[in-house]
């Protein structure tokens, strides 16, 4: 069985070539062989709150900590021949990637798989699949947010995975889930992603259900989502965006439901489209999708991960127009991180549906 080099990165501030401590633990075969954190002064002493507050780490741990270069070597020891395993793969590939451009190092191509795929396709029926909700489910002890201990939890994650489906390897378990490998090189990464669309195909493959027209006070007819075949429509994108899914590894937090469909539809749908749907809005987000939300109303305790996926583009300045419905204390966090240089775009439905390759065609076609 290939070495599986289980990682976990922590970043100074937002800049993705701001590494500052960095775990790896080595698995083969389905167990923990070897584990190593390190320290790591960035090129740029600069720490911003928001990631202090998530890890603690200061200028003062790094100041005498060895750079990127210094441990390279080392690291990649670790790492070489292996497929590299992260919680959000996205965000760590990403991390090393630029850290090793910044420092002038040449990256060799590397398979990556995430864990957070993992689990969602293990255990779907889940609420949330952030590293410390799978560690609450699977019982797994550990502080999170030390990269050391972000690895070893998604480490047992990925053994708990593999026992559950009896897979002797990685690519059996891949295959019994339907996922494909990302890679990292030196000036690119490509996100580990889903294949299978059995959820959206099999739904599809059921009776349309229509609800009644409803009017309005003056007598006219008023939209609703019910009277569109949704997972016709699901179905119909998803097969024309096969090729080409431009949110392919995009982090989304998606709040309410899209086209119709129920919760659990709507966050299979981007998944399948490729996208990291995150069960709530941190440091990792691009993309907060504003659905169509449920009429009753949303207050601070019910704004959890549960109902946020994603968003509407129009910036941070439309976000309380965009946001209506949403707790204020979501939103002084929205926008917070605005002010703060985190990039958080707010989509529409309609917004996101023409960021795919005939989205809004085929959802006019199918309410004619």
């Amino acid at each position: 069985m290939q070495s599986l080099a289980v990682l976990d990165f922590e970043t100074a501030n937002h800049q993705p070539n701001s590494a500052c401590q960095l775990g790896i633990v080595i698995v083969e075969p389905w167990k923990i062989i070897r584990q190593k954190r390190w320290m790591i002064r960035p090129r740029r002493l600069y720490f911003s709150p928001r990631c202090v507050q998530v890890h603690g780490i200061t200028p003062e741990h790094v100041m005498d900590a060895p750079t990127w270069e210094d441990i390279w070597s080392e690291v990649l020891d670790w790492i070489d021949g292996s497929v590299l395993i992260a919680h959000n793969a996205g965000f760590d590939a990403n991390v090393l990637m630029n850290t090793c451009l910044a420092n002038d190092i040449a990256l060799p191509p590397m398979d990556v798989q995430c864990t957070r795929l993992i689990s969602k396709r293990s255990w779907p029926a889940l609420r949330s699949h952030s590293l410390a909700s799978m560690a609450e489910f699977l019982s797994i002890d550990f502080a999170h947010h030390d990269a050391l201990e972000d690895a070893k939890a998604a480490s047992c994650l990925l053994i708990e995975a593999a026992s559950k489906f009896q897979v002797q390897n990685l690519e059996e378990l891949e295959d019994r889930l339907g996922l494909v490998r990302g890679r990292v090189w030196s000036q690119s990464v490509r996100h580990p992603r889903t294949v299978r669309r059995s959820r959206i195909e099999s739904v599809a493959e059921s009776p349309v259900r229509y609800e009644p027209k409803r009017f309005a006070k003056d007598g006219s007819p008023r939209t609703s989502h019910g009277q569109v075949p949704s997972r016709g429509i699901a179905k119909e994108i998803l097969m024309l965006c096969s090729d080409n899914s431009p949110i392919a590894g995009k982090h989304m937090v998606l709040i309410g439901t899209l086209l119709g469909l129920d919760r659990q539809d709507s966050v299979a749908f981007l998944s399948q489209l490729g996208a990291n749907v995150q069960s709530q809005i941190n440091l990792q987000t691009q993309y907060i999708i504003q659905g169509t939300i449920d009429h009753r109303p949303l207050d601070a305790d019910a704004c959890d991960s549960d109902q946020l996926e994603q968003g509407d583009t129009g910036g941070m300045a439309g976000v309380a127009r965009a946001l209506a419905g949403i707790s204020s204390r979501r939103k002084m966090d929205i926008e917070s991180r605005g002010v703060q240089g985190q990039s958080l775009t707010i989509l529409s439905q309609r917004q996101l549906l023409a960021m795919l390759p005939s989205g809004l065609e085929v959802v006019r076609g199918q309410e004619r």
